[in-house]
């Protein structure tokens, strides 16, 4: 029986990709405001995909959406 894939959020994914990286780094890199980045990655906003793209390119990870 095949395992089913359990897909991630985009803030879980973007988690993941920070690979032990902090918010606050993230958020200088990509020129995010920190409380805004925290809301986002809370899921309380949604990121834009501008943003996703920055995020991409800085971690080298690219999203499931």
């Amino acid at each position: 029986m095949e395992k089913e894939k359990v897909k991630l959020t985009i803030p879980e994914q973007v988690a993941k990709a920070l690979d032990g990286r902090t918010q606050r780094w993230l958020s200088f890199e990509v020129r995010i405001p920190e409380p805004e980045l925290s809301k986002k990655m809370k899921g309380i906003m949604e990121f834009t995909e501008e943003e996703l793209e920055k995020i991409s390119k800085r971690l080298n990870y690219n999203f499931e959406k």
